[in-house]
């Protein structure tokens, strides 16, 4: 048994789908969405761009 502090009660378990989900599934799934995010703002600033130190007319 686990000491409790006073007036604490412990919550229902979590199953190993929950576990798998919370703690694998939602932070990958938040990296890509914020990874797309991100390219999709660089990459649109890369095409329209032309830098005098990269650009060699």
């Amino acid at each position: 048994m686990i000491n409790q502090e006073d007036g604490t009660i412990p919550g229902q378990a979590l199953s190993a789908l929950e576990t798998v989900i919370t703690f694998l599934l939602v932070p990958t799934a938040l990296f890509l969405v914020i990874s797309l995010i991100a390219y999709v703002g660089t990459a649109q600033r890369k095409k329209s761009s032309k830098s005098v130190i990269t650009h060699i007319e």
